[in-house]
């Protein structure tokens, strides 16, 4: 068929656009003179291939629908073209010319149709993302949480690498990115966002203020190339961004922003509406973090209160620490300031520790009581630590108001959080016992004018040493002997340790008193020696508060010099009640005073459960079986078994020494020689006396 035939049989005047094209070639065979215009060519492209003169291709369309095409009927589909930038409604239907099976199509123009209904269809999509997010803050009671989820809305929305929002503080000056949420693969930028000089966002500021929210295609539209912002975002991979403020009161409180979006740009409606309901949340989350400040922190002086402190040993004891340092402080004579000048004196005193502590631990400084603070320092070196505790004796020197006691403790590798802390808490006491007890004028607390009693009562002969001998069981012969302390009033009655023993220690002033006793035992000691006497070694009983006191070590070495005593005449006997300190502490502390050539008795063995796991794991030389058990071994077959076990345990260790408490009968000593218990102890021997019946009993056949 001739071409002006064709023409005859299709309108070639009609507005919408037509071609013909052979379906084995592909080769166009007739377009009107709409299409011409349109694709802006002649006729002369009449035999070129369909797909490259209408859709710019190299090959047959992938869409191409002629296999869908009938002789009877049209295939109605819809496609955009990429030359002409157009949608089109597309009408195809099969024509056979001289024989040979040709495509016709019309197309018909619905760009502005198609773009009307892709924006409803934006704008439903818009409104539902933006219900989502307002569900999202709605059913999560977890603010944090419900952020997070209502960042990955926006930036899946978006198709953004990252969404975020960013909070301004105006009191310090800051701004920070509190929330954000990052797509699969993009590295997060968060932690290297935190407390920014506000400065660094002046031009989102002033942005803000005039455009509101915006959205650049390109970093040199929104701050110059080169400059100091330019490289913060392109150091972050930034390209593009949007971001929105929200506002409180008229004032700028931050923003939403999202980085390199690749759909829905031109919907920044949603990142517009979102500030509005995220307000609120953060308003909230501010208030909880207040109330949660406020919990935590102690109003007086700032510092951790006590909630704080106790919620913080508790993770401290769940984490594998390398090392930890614990400083327990005690404020000396709070109440009799107080009661002098008045509570808000006593309260500057308060404040002004705290301002020292604070500055020196920074990280962790609390207030865990009326007058006492407790700073921890976490997997830091010794001597860090040390010099730490260097600075705080210069404030509590040249800057404090007051003086104030302390408990220090440092150790390394196998932490124990709670038992080092109450070892600093013992050691504080302590310190606060050598303070009261050097009488410091001007102070007036009860602890002082106990202290300073005790004081008194020593120098004028108030407490005076017994011995209580220790014999061998086999032979009856003197062994050694116990020092005691007894305290006699002025009618003469004589005061048994049990009468003011308890006071002493629970007023942290026994360290006076068990350093006498000691001084005592080696003065009667170095008498012996002068006169040719032969020696035996003594046990002196000492608190446990004593034995953690500073410089304890140092002081009963010198004591011991002064008086020329050789070590091996000199136990330290403890009660079980010095396993508080806790083994691993207690070991160092043994260590130490081995190291001086002081040897340990354990006293009261049987009366307590955790013995057998300090004889397990520390070395003492001598096990003093408790009178409860020796009491009624002729009677109790439980308590036979104990003791003979007991007794056998010491044998096998092979370096203690088996002391047996608290006897009274020829039968019980007998009882002990058939278990060869080593030394015995009691009123079948003796009980406790003067130094000078001591002598008259035993001199003349054991020492002379």
């Amino acid at each position: 068929m001739e071409y002006d035939q064709i023409s005859s049989l299709i309108l070639d005047e009609s507005e919408n656009m037509v071609y013909i094209s052979d379906m084995e070639n592909y080769e166009l065979v007739y377009m009107n003179k709409a299409l011409m215009e349109k694709f802006d060519i002649d006729r002369k492209c009449i035999g070129d291939k369909c797909y490259k003169v209408l859709q710019g291709l190299d090959s047959p369309c992938p869409f191409c629908t002629n296999e869908y095409l009938k002789k009877n009927g049209c295939h109605v589909w819809k496609h955009y073209n990429p030359i002409l930038k157009q949608h089109y409604e597309l009408k195809d239907k099969l024509i056979e010319i001289d024989g040979r099976s040709m495509r016709l199509e019309i197309s018909m123009d619905i760009t502005e149709s198609e773009a009307e209904h892709l924006e409803l269809e934006r704008q439903l999509s818009v409104e539902e993302t933006l219900v989502e997010c307002i569900h999202t803050l709605s059913e999560h009671t977890e603010i944090d949480t419900a952020i997070e989820k209502l960042l990955r809305i926006i930036g899946e929305f978006y198709q953004a690498e990252r969404a975020y929002i960013f909070e301004i503080d105006y009191d310090a000056r800051t701004v920070s990115n509190s929330y954000e949420w990052c797509r699969e693969g993009v590295t997060p930028q968060i932690d290297n966002l935190q407390k920014l000089p506000i400065c660094v966002v002046d031009v989102w500021l002033e942005t803000f203020k005039s455009r509101g929210e915006f959205y650049v295609d390109s970093l040199c539209e929104f701050v110059e190339e080169g400059s100091a912002d330019y490289e913060l975002l392109a150091s972050q991979g930034i390209e593009k961004l949007m971001a929105a403020p929200f506002w409180k009161e008229g004032a700028l409180m931050g923003f939403i922003g999202v980085d390199n979006p690749t759909c829905g740009t031109e919907q920044i409606k949603l990142l517009q509406s979102v500030p509005y309901f995220i307000e609120n949340d953060i308003t909230k989350r501010h208030m909880l973090d207040n109330f949660r400040k406020l919990s935590y922190r102690d109003t007086l002086t700032g510092l951790g209160n006590r909630n704080l402190y106790i919620e913080t040993i508790e993770k401290l004891q769940d984490t594998e620490l390398n090392s930890l340092g614990v400083v327990f402080i005690d404020i000396n004579s709070l109440k009799a300031s107080n009661d002098k000048y008045g509570h808000e004196y006593g309260d500057c005193i308060i404040q002004n520790v705290a301002s020292g502590l604070s500055e020196i631990f920074p990280e962790n400084a609390y207030r865990v009581g009326g007058d006492e603070f407790v700073c921890l320092f976490i997997n830091g070196g010794q001597s860090e630590f040390d010099n730490r505790l260097m600075r705080l004796r210069r404030f509590e020197q040249e800057d404090c108001m007051c003086d104030f006691s302390m408990g220090i403790n440092y150790r390394v590798g196998n932490v124990d959080v709670k038992e080092q802390i109450g070892y600093s808490d013992n050691m504080m006491y302590v310190e606060k016992q050598v303070y009261y007890g050097n009488g410091v004028e001007g102070k007036n607390s009860y602890h002082e004018m106990l202290a300073k009693r005790l004081v008194e009562e020593i120098a004028s002969g108030e407490f005076e040493v017994y011995l209580q001998p220790k014999v061998n069981i086999d032979t009856g012969e003197l062994y050694g002997a116990e020092a005691l302390v007894r305290r006699r009033t002025g009618d003469g009655e004589v005061l048994m340790p049990g009468q003011f023993i308890p006071l002493y220690e629970a007023e942290g002033v026994i360290q006076q008193l068990d350093l006498y006793v000691f001084e005592e035992v080696c003065r009667l000691l170095d008498n012996w020696k002068e006169k040719g006497y032969r020696m035996i070694p003594i046990a002196v009983n000492f608190s446990r508060i004593s034995l953690m006191g500073i410089d304890i070590i140092e002081s009963l070495a010198r004591i011991r010099g002064k008086y020329q005593v050789a070590p091996g005449l000199l136990t330290i006997e403890v009660t079980e009640s010095i396993s508080r300190m806790g083994a691993e502490a207690l070991g160092q502390l043994m260590e130490r005073f081995k190291d001086h050539g002081f040897a340990f008795s354990l006293d009261d063995y049987g009366t307590k459960y955790s013995n057998l796991s300090l004889l397990a794991r520390l070395e003492f030389k001598e096990l003093k079986i408790d009178q409860s058990l020796i009491r009624d071994i002729m009677t109790n077959r439980r308590s036979r078994i104990v003791l003979e076990h007991t007794i056998q345990m010491c044998q096998e260790l092979g370096i203690i020494t088996a002391v047996a408490e608290g006897i009274e009968t020829e039968e019980q000593r007998e009882l002990l020689k058939s278990y060869h218990c080593d030394i015995g102890q009691g009123f079948l021997f003796s009980e406790p006396i003067p130094i000078g019946e001591f002598l008259d009993k035993y001199g003349r056949d054991y020492l002379y």
